[in-house]
């Protein structure tokens, strides 16, 4: 592993919230995009645009042929780890992963890189190094970028992918009686503030940055080969926020078990001993209230499940024998995921979670 380069400096310290932790809060994105609808339609004027940013998918399409579609995306956020190199691993599997849930495959990348003069160049130059050690595990380029001064940390790609029509995954195709799959532990979240608070263990922290450098790639594979075409990747707003986003597209509800959906080992102790909630997480929590059905699910658990992850896993809709396919591949191919709830009819958007 490269050094971080920032001698005694530790890149978490710089900023509130850490990865995807950092997007606008759900509440105020929601009122961002329902303006900014207006001015990004590109399906009215260009017929080659196929999805654009009113879809709420994780990227945009654009036909390049019959048959043919681009996927492309930009992701970008602030430190998730103290080690330059690993978060820019990580930052770039995050970016990817936008790509992946769109059963795309990823052609080429640009970095988009914001750092405080005093880091140097040497954070510019591991950070870089991560996320092109990362690009490479999938063949993809990094052809370029822009770098910038800010006080504020920041780093990602924009990514250029390519899928065949038929193939693509998009949020508006779950339906009533599919079941519900995530394939990766939730709680990086809450371990990246665990950290930057001192209360996380060094065992701990290294299983949260595994879990985010860990690609989705082979897990969106799956997905298409055995005809999936509903998905989404669960980062800034959490599993409850990205399921609703899901939801509300396929105007559908849903109903999730909180006991059957993973959690990384140590993150309910985070939670119960020391106190460790992220911002991020509380934020989401109260903006998805109104749509969401708690019963008599604890509040650790809720603010678990609305905990923004970085790089987190796939959340994939499928009827139960192509689920049940799923899990069976991806447990012959060591690929985590697990059957977490099922698609309902109701109110589109809202989630009923039960214990």
């Amino acid at each position: 592993m490269a050094g971080n380069g920032t001698g005694a400096i530790d890149l978490l310290q710089l900023t509130t919230a850490g990865g995807c932790g950092c997007k606008l809060p759900l509440d105020v994105m929601g009122q961002f995009m329902t303006q900014l609808d207006a001015l990004i339609g590109g399906r009215r004027t260009h017929t080659a645009v196929k999805r654009d940013g009113s879809d709420r998918d994780d990227a945009a399409l654009y036909e390049i042929e019959s048959g043919r579609l681009l996927a492309v995306t930009a992701d970008f956020g602030t430190p998730v780890s103290s080690d330059a190199f690993v978060w820019g691993r990580i930052a770039a599997q995050n970016a990817l992963s936008d790509v992946y849930a769109m059963g795309a495959r990823p052609l080429l990348a640009l970095s988009l890189l914001a750092l405080p003069r005093f880091l140097g160049v040497g954070v510019m130059s591991d950070l870089t190094a991560g996320a092109v050690a990362t690009l490479a595990e999938s063949s993809t380029p990094l052809v370029g970028g822009h770098t910038i001064v800010s006080e504020v940390p920041m780093f990602g790609l924009c990514l250029v992918g390519e899928v065949a029509t038929d193939h693509a995954l998009l949020l508006s195709n779950a339906r009533p009686g599919h079941v519900l799959i995530l394939t990766k532990p939730l709680g990086s979240g809450i371990v990246t503030a665990g950290r930057k608070a001192g209360f996380a263990t060094p065992e701990l922290v290294r299983s949260a940055e595994d879990l985010m450098t860990a690609s989705n790639r082979e897990a969106a594979a799956v997905a298409v080969e055995l005809g999936i075409r509903a998905a989404t990747d669960v980062t800034g707003f959490g599993l409850i926020g990205h399921l609703q986003n899901m939801l509300s597209a396929s105007g559908c509800a849903a109903f999730v078990r909180a006991r059957s959906v993973p959690v990384l080992p140590g993150v309910a102790d985070l939670l119960e001993t020391h106190g460790v909630v992220p911002n991020s997480a509380e934020r989401n929590l109260f903006a998805l209230e109104s749509r969401t059905s708690w019963s008599e699910v604890g509040y650790g658990t809720r603010l678990i499940l609305s905990d923004p992850q970085t790089s987190g896993g796939l959340l994939l809709s499928a009827d139960s024998s192509t689920a049940d396919a799923f899990i069976e591949v991806c447990a012959l191919r060591s690929i985590p995921a697990a059957i977490i709830g099922s698609v309902t009819d109701g109110s589109a958007g809202t989630v009923e979670v039960r214990d």
